[in-house]
């Protein structure tokens, strides 16, 4: 009987501990608490914005000097 109830103690301290997946993910960029994922690569909506208009900003940079695709 007590290895059953110590068995049954350690069962419940494992199902207690929180899986990767379960744990709160956070922006790469600015740190913000995101959805949980099981791998934790996540980028909010502002983010996502601010990185895409430095890029539409970049290439209408190159574009503007000619250095567009040849």
């Amino acid at each position: 009987m007590v290895k059953s109830e110590q068995m049954e103690q350690k069962a419940e301290g494992k199902r207690e501990e929180k899986l990767p997946f379960e744990e709160p993910s956070y922006c790469l960029f600015c740190g913000v608490v995101g959805p949980a994922l099981l791998y934790g690569h996540w980028a909010c909506e502002h983010c996502k914005n601010v990185v895409q208009a430095e890029a539409v900003s970049k290439k209408s940079k190159i574009e503007k000097e000619g250095g567009g695709l040849v």
